[in-house]
């Protein structure tokens, strides 16, 4: 487990344990599962870091798209063999950790010319389950993605641990404490007209943990230069409150990665370290 633990309390319930560094990280569950979560910021380091996880680790999650970190979404389509070699290696490597189940955040190529935005579940060589983002964090995420509104919630195997990518985060709240009479307005306001009049689900009833592969601090021109921790942290903080005052949700699990590729003046209005930590509401 690497340093940059930062803990907070709030005047609300909250316990937040945070690391704000890449590197290995391993997170107890209240019902005694445990999630080891590799945080990297390209391929190339999260390729070497999971060689480091302890091979009886029961689950191993990378953040948000690691296989294309760095790539444009505009040229996902023209990396489409090299991302799929990516996957290949990991089910690969998942032949030597036969005790692990891996949760690798892809671009995947399905049924269109636009990837989806997956979290793959890999184990002993095998694809043995995913689930898909149904709303991007932007326009530009919403136009070249293949977001799919219906997507059936996901339990990990033999756990009551939920995982969602990014985004579908505050998408969770939106659906979990939102009033159903402004619900589609509000999903108008938010970019996410495509969810309008879908049967959205993303947590099953049964869940009481969940983990959340990220790309958490993406910039944006709201934020002020030089605010952009605080800004994510409290709406990764806000966030995660109202999910577990709404849900069976009691702690959520964040692995996370932050942009590449970025020009110096996106660099200003984006934090320079990931979001990787658990936040468990104490009281629920």
């Amino acid at each position: 487990m690497n340093s940059g633990l930062v803990e907070r309390s709030m005047f609300f319930p909250l316990q937040e344990h945070y690391y704000r560094e890449s590197g290995i990280q391993s997170y107890d569950l209240d019902d005694g599962s445990e999630i080891v979560g590799v945080s990297a910021n390209t391929w190339e380091e999260f390729r070497t870091m999971i060689e480091k996880a302890s091979p009886d680790a029961p689950i191993v999650a990378g953040p948000e798209l690691v296989t294309c970190a760095g790539i444009a979404f505009d040229d996902l389509v023209n990396n489409r063999e090299l991302i799929t070699g990516r996957i290949n290696e990991i089910l690969e490597f998942s032949t030597t950790r036969t005790k692990t189940t891996f949760v690798i955040g892809t671009s995947l190529f399905v049924n269109s010319n636009r990837p989806r935005n997956s979290a793959v579940l890999i184990k002993n060589g095998e694809i043995v389950d995913v689930t898909n983002k149904r709303s991007g964090a932007s326009m530009e995420e919403n136009k070249f993605f293949d977001l799919v509104a219906e997507e059936a919630p996901l339990l990990l195997p033999g756990t009551n641990t939920a995982v969602l990518i990014c985004a579908d985060l505050p998408t969770a709240v939106l659906y979990a404490d939102q009033d159903k009479g402004f619900l589609d307005r509000t999903l108008e306001l938010s970019n996410k007209c495509h969810l309008i009049g879908k049967n959205v689900q993303l947590l099953s009833p049964s869940s009481t943990s969940l983990l959340v592969i990220a790309c958490w601090g993406v910039g944006g021109s709201w934020i002020q230069e030089g605010e952009a921790d605080e800004y994510y942290t409290m709406q990764l903080r806000n966030i995660v409150w109202r999910l577990t005052v709404a849900t069976s949700i009691r702690e959520v699990v964040v692995v996370d990665r932050v942009p590449m590729s970025l020009t110096e003046e996106q660099r200003r209005i984006t934090p320079q370290n990931p979001y990787n930590g658990i936040i468990k509401n104490s009281l629920a």
